[in-house]
């Protein structure tokens, strides 16, 4: 066992709901339902139902629940199904990417063996912790892979924890996740495609997978970091800071988003109404934003000048900013087929340039705690007016007290659940389960208000 395999397999045994406090707590909670919100949402994404059809072929005993349809499958195709639902629309929290991809991985792995509320939120923080420890130790982006790339691991020990692995099938559990399964960063770069969001899913699933085989007893490359040709040969070596910051968990860290947009764009978006009340939009003669160094590749590339899909247009900064400026925000409703391909917008899009700055890169590279965002919007407009603005973040901020969360965790679950006609009997039940999952003796019943949103039939 290497170092680093050596270090996952302590950490994950040591690791109990000791180790978080009521704030984290709370935390874990809030992220949990605000997931589910999202998967609500994505009912009318048109990943759900595929997932439905494929998952429905496929039965286990124990099994897992396929969110919104509510039939039973194997666990690792329901953290597929299901973590593709809350990643579908953008929606979720942000933290060096979207951690809550994994919680649908956790939560399987929990159904199957009727785990407690609390045993679930602890291996939630548990991954999320084994998460940002990668994302803030490796050299994961300059080497290729997507965010994806150690959720695979985080999943797989998070589900080992719950399954009672020994340390010996912990370490096999961590391999498998990572050794056959690196996935690109090309889905998320270009042009978009469902991948974009649901890239991370597969990671997911071969997570709850890997921990599947190392319970029977298969195993993997005992030193999958530092062994030859192990992922030091393609990264580099690199030390593995855990726990990363021991007076904060990482569920503490993590954004929850106000508006489904890439996450760099929020706090700008959210300007729009003091921007349309500063000026006419037919006067804006031009508006620059600077943005940490490769994001500008990212959301401001040639091809988000022109959106063809719903994922291509919530990853571009010129058009989630002039949908807002001209409909005074960003909703759900924002990435229509008809109002991604309005004309109108697009003369505005023109005046929106995106620039790379290496000094809002090192604000983010170094920030300690919750991720900065940080980025600056210069507009000028007729007659010489000027608006400048520079920001660290957006609304969401981690630091947002515990009661403003709730609040807007709550209005996030309206807006989703009417967004997909749900009964307002089944949203409360989703609410009053979900807030309460500490308290749940099995969290297959939480699980089950998630059921019954939609049919195959």
């Amino acid at each position: 066992m290497d170092k680093i395999s050596e270090q996952l397999v302590n950490y994950t045994g040591g690791f109990s709901e000791a180790d978080l406090s009521a704030s984290a707590r709370a935390k874990a909670t809030a992220l949990l339902l605000d997931s589910m919100a999202c998967a609500v949402a994505a009912m009318n994404a048109d990943v759900a139902p595929m997932m439905a059809r494929v998952t429905r072929r496929v039965q286990s005993d124990p099994g897992a629940t396929v969110f919104g349809y509510g039939h039973q499958t194997s666990p690792e195709l329901a953290a597929l199904a299901n973590s593709m639902m809350v990643r579908a629309y953008d929606y979720n929290d942000a933290y060096f990417g979207h951690p809550s991809d994994m919680i649908p991985g956790v939560l399987a792995a929990g159904e199957v063996v009727r785990a407690s509320g609390m045993q679930v939120l602890t291996s939630i923080a548990l991954a999320y912790e084994i998460y940002g420890a990668f994302e803030r130790s490796a050299p994961r982006v300059k080497s290729g892979f997507d965010q994806g790339a150690f959720m695979n691991v985080g999943v797989a020990l998070a589900a080992g924890k719950l399954w009672k692995l020994t340390p010996e099938q912990l370490a096999n559990a961590a391999s498998l996740a990572l050794v056959p399964n690196m996935p690109l960063g090309v889905s998320r770069w270009g042009e978009l495609s469902m991948m974009k969001g649901c890239a991370s899913a597969f990671s997911v699933r071969n997570g709850v997978f890997a921990a599947m085989l190392a319970k029977v007893g298969f195993t993997s490359a005992q030193a999958p970091y530092a062994g030859i040709y192990g992922l030091h040969h393609i990264t580099g070596p690199f030390d593995l800071r855990l726990p990363l910051d021991p007076g904060q968990r990482v569920v503490e860290m993590a954004y929850i988003k106000p508006i489904p947009a890439e996450n760099n764009t929020i706090g700008i978006a959210e300007l729009a109404p003091e921007i349309r009340a500063w000026t006419p939009l037919a006067e804006i003669v031009s508006i620059d934003i600077d943005i940490a160094t490769g994001y500008e590749v990212h959301l401001a590339d040639e091809s988000k000048y022109d959106p063809k899909t719903r994922e291509s247009a919530d990853h571009s900064f010129p058009y989630i900013l002039a949908r807002a400026l001209v409909d005074g925000g960003i909703t759900l409703d924002s990435y229509t087929p008809q109002r991604i391909a309005d004309p109108a917008i697009r003369p505005l899009m023109q005046k929106i340039r995106v620039h790379a700055s290496a000094e809002l890169r090192r604000i983010m590279s170094e920030s300690k705690g919750p991720e900065a965002k940080p980025s600056k919007i210069r507009i000028r407009a007729a007659g010489g007016r000027e608006f400048v603005r520079e920001l660290m973040g957006h609304s969401g901020h981690p630091d947002r007290p515990q009661n403003e969360r709730r609040d807007v965790i709550n209005t996030k679950l309206d807006l989703c659940a009417a967004y997909v006609q749900m009964t307002t009997e089944q949203r409360e039940r989703i609410r009053a389960a979900w807030w309460g999952v500490a308290q749940a003796a099995d969290i297959r019943a939480v699980i089950q208000t998630m059921a019954g949103i939609r049919s195959l039939d």
